[in-house]
């Protein structure tokens, strides 16, 4: 007894067809992430980064100087100190950038007036040309 075999073809089924579409381009997302890695900020001479420091961690400090001693030569580094830091406060679109170098500013110098020491003549010079220029803007 013979069976009869039919030859089956194979069904014609359509697929969808998947195509992939690239996510668009958004500027304010290369921004952001810009932002937070805050570049410029790290890399000023008076930020102290963490050990192991990553893209997205916060300094340990942002201001940690030690005068040399020669007051004049002090100063004048710490307006340049100053420059430095309103271009990467403008650089990085960190406009705390100065509010938390000013905390760290005066943390250190509690910690100086803890051990005797009175000034620093680098924050004074820092906080001086941060002053002049909010005044030249006004």
């Amino acid at each position: 007894m013979g069976a009869k075999s039919r030859a089956r073809s194979a069904p014609s089924v359509t697929y969808p067809r998947l195509a992939y579409s690239a996510p668009t381009f958004d500027p304010a997302t290369i921004r952001d992430i810009f932002r937070l890695t805050r570049p410029a900020t790290k890399a000023l001479p008076f930020v102290r980064l963490r050990p192991g420091d990553q893209p997205m961690m916060r300094p340990e400090r942002y201001w940690c100087v030690e005068p040399t001693g020669n007051s004049k030569k002090d100063v004048e580094l710490g307006r340049r100190y100053a420059r430095q830091a309103i271009a990467a406060m403008k650089a990085d679109d960190h406009p705390q950038l100065i509010a938390e170098i000013i905390q760290d500013i005066v943390r250190d110098g509690i910690e100086r007036a803890v051990k005797g020491i009175r000034r620093n003549p680098v924050a004074r010079g820092f906080l001086a040309e941060i002053s002049e220029t909010l005044a030249a803007t006004l």
